[in-house]
This record gives structure tokens, C-alpha cells and sequence, in this order.
């Protein structure tokens, strides 16, 4: 079979990569040329490309101008083969990368990432997710084919418009799609694959002040009559989050050789903090010897925290700890609004009722400055209250 006949063929029954055509000699009574086809990334379509041949043929008579053209073809058909396309002359080859296959490739890069530390697995799933998310979108607009280079700010923003519709989104969980879609766009560009970022100029929506939830003291014993009937290490999971201030991502990242027990505090390093700076979680002495028995036979590579919170060798995401937290709400009918992370927020708000700095309380839980904290008031401060009671003057009378 041809090489011409065989490329033709292949177009004909869909082989979707068939980049070319050969180029051949076309004997036209209006004159020689040589033609072939190659794909045109612009649309996606096997576009003609010629050159005329006429000034060889008079100059080498029919015969050897024949010959002459067959060099010309098997030159040309040799760089087709190897990649070459005329359409991307000066231009950024990479851009006319599919943008689904650019997509996969930065989950890969990802992928290694996780494998070496760099990030957490929930922070995985939720580039998966949402990379997933925009594949899917590309796929419904008839726009699974389209090249990285093509995806505009217009796309972008008809996006972003469709999960937050779509998906009925918080302007805050908005805002985070677009810091995730521009990191991943970044990225684009520092591999060369685009030059412009389409999510860089779109604003974020206000957002409204983050509500944050005290857990009662009554509802607090309740929670804890139920921990230690029914799951106690979900107690040392409070006790963390509320004493030790930890995230419950931290916690899902803890092993038995973070635990310093001489010190009564764990160490967590870098990799494994929110802010991405190392810190000591100072541990009371109630929990620290509930953690003694807890990991008593855990190995120093062992997770603190497991499957049924138990020690083990493989960490638990935090959306399986939340599931043990949702059980329990459930059992005792605690409000939806108490969240385990609420623990955190109620160990805040109850340093300060103690009289103690936003420094010295910004020091103990990770923040990264004082200001941080007075996002957790919710009461007024008593001393700046004695103050209006007793001190401040009337009107007129100053």
C-alpha cells in the first residue's frame, strides 16, 4: 500500500493522530506543484500546503525535473515525520498542546510532589477535583480538543461562572477555585506551554467574615461522655485540636517520632504545618499521658492517628476523621454549626477570657502574627469593658 493512500485511509476512518498528508508531486496542466497536507493547530483541520515546481521542470526538461520533485517529497515527508508543521513557524510549539493532556501532565507533576513531602493528599484531591471539574466543563462545550494557547479569559471567567452557579458555590470556596487555577496556570507558563495567565485579572468576591462557632461547656461534656463511651481517641482528637491547637490536617499528619515526651510537645516540621513553618503543639499533662497509652505499642513511623483512629502505618484524610466527628454529632444532636475545628476557635476565645496577649496567645497556636487573633472575640474584653464602666467620661463633662 502507499504512504499517501495508507495517510488518507487513516483520516477517512478517524485516526485522530494522522498530523499529515505526504507531499506529492502534481503534474496540473496550469503548472507542477508539490503538494501535502498537515494538520493547522488554529483549527484542528488537514489544511493544503504547495509550492510551485514549474521553474525546476522548464529548467530540467520533464524527465529529471521528476526526479528532481521526488527528493523534494521524501525531504519534506521526512521532517513532517519527525513533528515539523509550517503553521507553527515562530510560534510556541507547546501552546498547541491539547489543554486536557497539558492538565495530566501537571497532575503527574503533582503526584510527585505528594510522593515527596511537598504537600498533603487533601491538597492533592483538591487539585485532582477540580482539574477534573474544568476537563469535564471542556468536554460538555465542545471544547475537549481545544489547545492550551486557545483558553481564553473569556473561557475562564464562563467557567468560574458555571461551578459557582453550577455547584452552588460560597464566595469563599469561589475565591480558592480561582488561587487554584491560577497556581496551575503559572505553572503553564513557567513550562512554556502559554504565556498569559486567563484567571490572573479575575476578581474574588467579597467575602464575609468568617463565622466561628464556641463549643459550650455544656455541649463540651456531652461530647466528651460520648468520646469515652464509644470512641475514646476521638477525645486525644479534641484534646488536640482544643489544647494543643492543632488543624485536623496536622493531626492526620502526626507520627509517633513527632511526639516529644521528655518535652510534652509535638514537633511538627514544615511539611506538615498549614503555614508552612515549623512548630511545637505544647501538650497538657491529661493529654499527654491519654497519647502514652494511645501509642504505647505504635512504632516511631506509626501515624498517630489512623483508620478508627487508631495508630497505624497508613495516615487518615481528614474527610474519615470528620466522619467520626459527624457520628458523634449526630448521636447527641450537637448543633451543626460545632465543628471539630470549632474546638480550635473555643481553645482561643478561652485564653483570652484568661487575660492573655494576642502575642502569647499567637506564639502557642501557629499564627503567624498577633492581629490573627482578635478574629476570634467573641466576647468584649474585660478589661478594656472595666474600663468603659468605671473610667470613661460623660459628655460634657470632660
Amino acid at each position: 500500500m502507499r504512504t499517501d493512500t495508507k495517510f488518507l485511509l487513516a483520516r477517512e476512518i478517524g485516526i485522530s493522530h494522522v498530523t499529515f498528508e505526504p507531499a506529492t508531486l502534481k503534474e496540473w496542466p496550469t503548472g507542477w506543484q508539490i503538494e501535502y497536507r498537515v494538520i493547522n493547530p488554529d483549527t484542528g483541520l488537514l489544511e493544503k500546503k504547495r509550492m510551485r515546481f514549474d521553474r525546476q521542470r522548464k529548467r530540467l526538461g520533464d524527465t529529471l525535473a521528476r526526479k528532481e520533485a521526488r527528493k523534494y517529497c521524501t525531504a519534506i515527508n521526512r521532517e513532517l515525520e519527525k513533528g515539523w508543521n509550517p503553521y507553527l513557524a515562530g510560534k510556541n510549539v507547546k501552546s498547541f498542546y491539547k489543554l486536557a493532556d497539558v492538565l495530566d501532565t501537571y497532575l503527574k507533576f503533582k503526584e510527585q510532589d505528594l510522593a515527596n513531602g511537598v504537600f498533603s493528599t487533601d491538597s492533592m484531591r483538591a487539585y485532582r477535583s477540580q482539574i477534573n471539574m474544568l476537563k469535564e466543563h471542556l468536554q460538555k462545550t465542545a471544547n475537549k480538543d481545544i489547545h492550551t494557547g486557545k483558553f481564553s479569559r473569556e473561557m475562564a471567567v464562563t467557567y468560574l461562572d458555571y461551578v459557582y452557579i453550577g455547584k452552588k458555590l460560597s464566595p469563599r470556596s469561589y475565591n480558592n477555585y480561582i488561587g487554584t487555577l491560577r497556581t496551575v496556570w503559572n505553572w503553564f507558563i513557567e513550562k512554556n506551554y502559554c504565556s498569559e495567565n486567563p484567571f490572573g485579572n479575575i476578581k474574588p468576591k467579597p467575602e464575609p467574615e468568617k463565622e466561628r462557632t464556641v463549643i459550650t461547656p455544656e455541649w463540651d461534656k456531652k461530647i466528651l461522655e460520648y468520646c469515652r463511651k464509644r470512641n475514646p481517641p476521638l477525645e486525644i482528637v479534641c484534646g488536640l485540636v482544643y489544647n494543643s491547637f492543632m488543624r485536623p490536617a496536622e493531626i492526620c499528619r502526626t507520627q509517633v517520632r513527632d511526639i516529644d515526651f521528655e518535652k510534652s510537645a509535638i514537633f511538627l516540621p514544615a511539611a506538615k504545618t498549614k503555614t508552612k513553618t515549623s512548630r511545637w503543639c505544647l501538650l497538657p499533662p491529661y493529654l499527654l499521658e491519654m497519647i502514652k497509652k494511645h501509642a504505647g505499642q505504635a512504632s516511631p513511623d506509626d501515624y498517630l492517628i489512623s483508620a478508627e483512629l487508631q495508630t497505624g502505618k497508613t495516615p487518615i484524610c481528614t474527610r474519615r476523621l470528620d466522619k467520626h466527628w459527624v457520628r458523634m454529632r449526630e448521636r447527641i444532636d450537637l448543633p451543626v454549626s460545632m465543628k471539630l475545628y470549632s474546638y480550635r476557635d473555643t481553645g482561643i476565645t478561652d485564653l483570652k477570657k484568661q487575660g492573655h496577649s494576642n502575642l502569647f496567645i499567637s506564639s502557642i497556636t501557629g499564627h503567624r502574627n498577633s492581629e490573627e487573633i482578635e478574629t476570634y472575640t467573641h466576647e468584649p474584653d474585660m478589661a478594656a469593658l472595666s474600663f468603659v464602666v468605671e473610667k470613661s467620661m460623660r459628655l460634657g463633662e470632660r
